[in-house]
């Protein structure tokens, strides 16, 4: 799939602010836009988007509350999510990672963050997507292992929910999803992956999911 066929699906109360980043983004993706929480779940779910943008402000809520709701419907929960914030404080980015959001960016908006952000969240998925299919094509032919392994050496440093919890990022679950797998609030998955990111020494917003796909995901795919 090209990126010009790439569906990003745009929602905001904001004429104005649709404007500008669809302006932003036609040469690059198809766009298709919504106004509030109602017409953007629609478009979802009669779209299927490659990816969503929402802002703050929307005409019948907020942008936390569309993203609550595309989170809780298991049709669309899976779209990458990049939310458009007005502070730049960790309290701000926080919410929106609790909620979901795979990425958080404050305005005004650079061209090239927001195209870097849309291209980063495209590929990670479609590595997560490709993982999800392997392990279903050999949980049904019964050939190989059934799901990515977390290396022996790193599960020394880890503990076993914090094993466990690689293991499930590995699977292509979002934070929303582990939380569910393991009967836990969304808070204490990310403090969890903070402490996983802190026990390997890394840093930055993708860190941890950059070492999955290096560590885990890729060894597995060549397996």
């Amino acid at each position: 799939m090209t990126e010009s066929s790439r569906k990003i699906l745009l929602v905001d109360g904001s004429h104005t602010f649709i404007k500008h980043v669809s302006q932003l983004l036609i040469p690059h993706y198809e766009i298709i836009t919504a106004l509030s929480t109602d017409e953007g779940l629609g478009l979802a779910l009669e779209q299927l988007p490659d990816l969503i943008i929402c802002g703050i402000e929307l005409r019948d809520g907020s942008g936390h509350h569309f993203l609550m709701a595309l989170r809780d419907d298991p049709r669309v929960a899976h779209i990458p999510f990049i939310l458009i914030g007005n502070k730049d404080t960790k309290e701000d980015l926080r919410m929106a990672m609790n909620l979901g959001a795979d990425d958080y960016l404050v305005q005004p908006l650079k061209r090239q963050d927001l195209l870097s952000g849309i291209r980063a969240r495209l590929s990670r998925f479609a590595i997560f997507n490709n993982m999800r299919r392997a392990i279903e094509t050999k949980q049904e032919t019964g050939a190989g292992m059934p799901i990515p392994l977390v290396p022996a050496d790193l599960q020394d440093k880890l503990s076993k929910t914090e094993s466990r919890i690689i293991k499930l990022i590995a699977e292509g679950k979002n934070t929303k999803e582990i939380a569910q797998e393991l009967y836990v609030s969304i808070k204490t998955v990310e403090n969890h992956k903070y402490n996983i990111a802190h026990k390997l020494g890394l840093t930055g917003r993708n860190s941890l999911t950059e070492y999955v796909i290096k560590n885990i995901i890729q060894p597995y795919k060549r397996s």
